[in-house]
């Protein structure tokens, strides 16, 4: 599964949806995280943002953000949500049935393992996903 794949699929399952979709991505092809690794936690992180459009009527945005600074690759989501949602501990409860927050856990998993840190923020109408994963060599 490459990251180009994953981004594809899930705009064009957003776009389906009504979900208005922005994306600015410059990420070289050489990167210390795998590409799979680096499509698991992105497409989990899709995977809740389409959600949260899902549960509201009209102003349906994603806004996806993935340049590198440095030697560090930085992503910033921002999606549109319901109102502010709780935490519990690091994490945010879902919608849905059975196990809550097992992709954002497996997401932040993957990139503690890499040196890298997520980040996650809800404000009412709006819920932002950031992380910062060291990828490149050097």
């Amino acid at each position: 599964i490459s990251l180009d794949a994953i981004l594809s699929a899930k705009i064009a399952q957003a776009k389906a949806e009504n979900i208005a979709v922005t994306v600015k991505a410059n990420v070289p092809d050489s990167l210390t995280i795998s590409d799979v690794e680096l499509s698991i936690v992105v497409g989990n992180l899709l995977d809740n943002a389409i959600e949260a459009c899902q549960a509201i009527p009209n102003e349906r945005f994603i806004r996806i953000y993935m340049v590198m600074k440095g030697n560090m690759l930085y992503f910033s989501m921002l999606n549109s949500a319901k109102e502010k949602k709780k935490k519990t501990g690091t994490l945010f409860a879902t919608h849905k049935d059975g196990v809550h927050g097992f992709g954002l856990r497996r997401a932040e998993a993957i990139l503690e393992e890499h040196g890298g840190w997520v980040k996650y923020n809800s404000e009412d109408g709006a819920f932002t996903s950031e992380f910062l994963v060291p990828a490149a060599l050097g």
